[in-house]
Parts: structure tokens; C-alpha cells; sequence
């Protein structure tokens, strides 16, 4: 049975923007906390609320923090930030089948929303859930329940698509149906206890419909 909706994660899933997450993260800690963090370190924490994170490493500096990331990041995102190549023709397929899609990401507003402009995936989706939206976060089902309140929808028959253990926590969490990507920083033998469907490229999403 085809689902209701396809939601999607933002970083690793539709935009290849890990290695800025990752030296926007290395760069913050080490100036306000003194930390050398390898990219190792940082890529299992993706996914996860910043404002969380940083408020676990430095109770006393994390606003300082976070607008330091996001300034960071703000300023290298369009160098930096691409989409992964397949996904304008996975979503242009899922709009041609009349699937409706959106994304539920634990970025905020301000960093989202310029993304999806930018590659001008925002006309398409019909919800954009970030940060701001809901009390608690991914790997908590509650931001993908909410989005699955907006549509109308029941989460029992969407799907939710990411890269990371935290999305896929989040997809059971919600009883949605969790679907791991490989084109991200996440191996399979990570991924495949989790999933209920494991892709090895944005193609392989459409013959999972009927």
C-alpha cells in the first residue's frame, strides 16, 4: 500500500551539508569549550536538536553557542551546501505520481527555509515541521506526528526517510514507517535494525511505491 505522505529529513537525506555541520560544530566547541572533536565524533550527534547539544556540553555558554554556529553556517551554507544528486528527479517523480511529501527536520526556520528556497524544493512540499514547531525533538516522535496532524494524515500510513539512527528512532517512535538512506554518513549495519527499508540511491524510493 502506497503511503498517505513521504516525509523527509533535511541534512544527509536531501542536502549533502554533513561536512559543513561538522565543521561548524568542531569550530563552536573548540572556541568556546576548548574541544577537538574528529568528525567521527560529531557525525552520531547529527539530527539532534542544536539548542539540546549544546546546552548538554555547556549549560553556561550554549546560547553564545548556537549563534555562533548558525552564523557560521549561515555564512558557508551556499558554498558549501548541495542537494544529493538524484533527489530533484526522486521528488519531481513523487510529484508526478501525486505523493505528497514534506520535511521534518530539527533545523530551525531560518536555517531551513533558505535551503529550500534556494533549490527551490519549497513550492513543492506541502509541510515544512522544524524545530520551532514542537516541544521536544527527533529521536521523540513528536515532531513527526505533528506534522502528521497538519496533513490530515494518519502516521500508521506515512513514511519517514533519513539518514541518521535518531530519524529511524523517531519513525518507530511514531508507528511511520522508517526508511534509512545510504547516500548519507550512516553505514547499512547501523541503519539496517532500524529500517524498514534501506536505499542506496534516491531512485530506489519510487519502487517502493506501487
Amino acid at each position: 500500500m502506497n503511503p498517505s505522505a513521504i516525509l523527509f529529513d533535511l541534512d544527509g537525506t536531501l542536502t549533502d551539508s554533513i561536512g559543513l555541520i561538522v565543521h561548524c560544530y568542531q569550530r563552536t566547541v573548540n572556541k568556546f569549550l576548548g574541544l577537538e572533536m574528529t568528525r567521527e565524533e560529531v557525525v552520531p550527534v547529527i539530527g539532534r536538536s542544536l539548542l539540546e547539544l549544546f546546552q548538554e556540553l555547556s549549560p553556561e555558554h550554549w546560547e553564545e553557542m548556537v549563534a555562533f554556529y548558525r552564523a557560521d553556517y549561515a555564512a558557508l551554507a551556499d558554498a558549501w551546501v548541495t542537494l544529493y544528486t538524484g533527489i530533484p528527479e526522486m521528488l519531481a517523480d513523487l510529484t508526478a505520481r501525486g505523493v505528497i511529501f514534506g520535511v521534518v527536520t530539527s533545523k530551525g526556520i531560518d536555517s531551513a527555509a533558505p535551503v529550500l528556497k534556494r533549490f527551490g524544493l519549497d513550492a513543492h512540499l506541502k509541510i515544512l515541521v522544524t524545530f520551532e514547531d514542537t516541544a521536544t525533538h527527533k529521536p521523540g516522535p513528536e515532531p513527526l506526528l505533528f506534522a502528521a496532524e497538519k496533513l490530515g494524515v494518519s502516521p500508521e500510513t506515512c513514511w519517514y526517510v533519513g539518514d541518521a539512527t535518531h530519524d529511524l528512532h523517531a519513525a518507530r517512535a511514531a508507528g511511520m514507517r522508517g526508511i534509512g538512506v545510504l547516500w548519507g554518513p550512516t553505514d547499512r549495519e547501523t541503519l539496517a535494525p532500524l529500517a524498514g527499508n534501506l536505499l542506496e540511491t534516491p531512485a530506489k524510493l519510487g519502487t517502493l511505491l506501487a
